[in-house]
C-alpha cells in the first residue's frame, strides 16, 4: 500500500534518483542497540543532500527527500544502510524548479563520513582516536551509491516496494522439520548468486528478531518538499500543484461553478486510509476489537471525537455514576 501511495500521491511528477548510504561494520553495532539513532542519521542525510544541491545551484534550494532505514542484508545479516529517494534538484525562493541530475561524487562521500563521525563523537559513542583511526583506513567503508534514476511512476512504485520490504522473503526459505533447520537460498542474479546458508531454528529466530523495530517506530521519513507541513502548502503553490501526482490533485481539488479546480478541505486518500485502519490494527496487535460491545456483543460505531479535557472528565464521571447505579 505504501508503494502505491509513494508513486501516486506523494512524489512529484519530476525525475528522481535513488541514493544508498552505507557505513563500515565497526559502526553498525551502535544501531543494533539504539533504534532512535537512525532518525538522527536520516536528518543528517537530508541536510547533506540539501547542501549538495544548493551548492551545485549556487543558491538555497528546497529539496525533496524520502529516507528509508534498513537493518538487513542477505541472510538477515545486520547491515545498517539507508535507501533515499531524492528529487533531482529543488525549488528556489521563487518556487521555480532547478533541475540538477547529479549523482554522488567523492566530496559527498567524504562529507558523509565526516558528518557521521562528528555525530558519533557528539553523542560520545566514539572518541577522537577511534574517529582518526577510521579516517586513516584505505577502504573506510563509507559509500554513497546513486546510479539508479527514477523517471516514471512505475519506477517510483517499484522502489517503494523495495524500500519497505521485510528482512525475510518466504521464497528464499525452506524448513526441514526433522532436523529443525532453515535453509536460506540467495537470488541467483544477485551478489551471492544462489549461495545457501543454513541455520538451526533458534539461530534463525535469534537473527530475525534483531530486525524487529520498537513499536510505533517510523522507518520511512520524509523531508523538505515532502515533509508533512510543507505538503500542506502544495495547494497554495501553483508550481508544485502543476507537477503534483494526479491522485493527490484529485483528492485535494473539487470542481467549482465555472468548472475550474478549487482546493478541497477533504483529507488526502492516505490520511483516510490510515484513519480507516486504526481499528483493524488495534485488533491485530492487542487482540481486542474496539467496535465490539463488551456487554451485549453488538457492533459499535464512532459518533464523535472529543478532545476537550473538561468534556472528557464530565463524561468519565457520568459513566462512573451510571455504572454504580447499575444492578449487580
Amino acid at each position: 500500500m505504501y508503494a502505491e501511495y509513494l508513486a501516486e500521491e506523494l512524489i512529484l511528477d519530476l525525475p528522481h534518483r535513488q541514493y544508498v548510504f552505507t557505513i563500515p561494520k565497526i559502526l553498525r553495532s551502535y544501531f543494533r542497540y539504539d533504534w532512535k539513532l537512525f532518525g538522527e542519521v536520516s536528518r543528517l542525510i537530508h541536510e547533506l543532500l540539501s547542501g549538495f544541491f544548493s551548492i551545485a545551484a549556487g543558491e538555497p534550494l528546497q529539496c525533496g527527500v524520502v529516507v528509508s532505514y534498513q537493518t538487513f542484508g542477505e541472510f538477515a545479516h545486520f547491515h545498517s544502510h539507508w535507501h533515499v529517494l531524492v528529487l533531482e534538484g529543488g525549488f528556489d525562493k521563487q518556487n521555480r524548479f532547478v533541475s540538477l541530475p547529479l549523482g554522488a561524487d567523492r566530496q559527498l562521500v567524504k562529507a558523509w563520513r565526516e558528518s557521521l563521525l562528528r555525530l558519533f563523537q557528539k553523542k560520545k559513542l566514539i572518541d577522537q582516536n577511534r574517529a582518526d583511526l577510521i579516517r586513516g583506513w584505505n577502504h573506510f567503508g563509507f559509500s554513497v551509491e546513486s546510479e539508479t534514476r527514477l523517471r516514471t511512476k512505475a519506477d517510483r512504485e517499484a522502489l517503494g516496494q523495495y524500500i519497505v520490504r521485510g528482512p525475510v522473503s518466504e521464497q528464499k526459505l525452506s524448513y526441514d522439520k526433522d532436523t529443525d533447520t532453515v535453509t536460506w537460498t540467495a537470488s541467483p542474479k544477485g551478489y551471492y548468486k544462489g549461495q545457501k546458508e543454513t541455520f538451526k531454528g533458534y539461530e534463525f529466530m535469534d537473527r530475525l528478531v534483531t530486525h524487529l523495530p520498537p513499536r510505533r517506530m517510523q522507518l520511512v521519513r520524509r523531508y523538505g518538499i515532502y515533509a508533512g507541513k510543507v505538503r500542506a502548502q502544495w495547494p497554495d503553490r501553483p508550481e508544485l500543484w502543476s507537477v503534483a501526482p494526479q491522485k493527490w490533485v484529485e483528492s485535494h481539488a473539487k470542481v467549482g461553478e465555472r468548472g475550474d479546480l478549487e482546493v478541497a478541505e477533504a483529507p488526502d486518500t492516505w490520511s483516510r486510509l490510515r484513519r480507516k485502519s486504526w481499528a483493524r490494527l488495534l485488533k491485530k496487535i492487542f487482540e481486542v476489537d474496539p467496535f465490539l460491545c463488551p456487554k451485549c456483543g453488538g457492533t459499535m460505531a464512532v459518533v464523535a471525537v472529543i478532545e476537550d479535557e473538561s468534556e472528557l472528565e464530565t463524561l468519565i464521571e457520568w459513566s462512573k455514576k451510571e455504572e454504580a447505579r447499575a444492578p449487580p
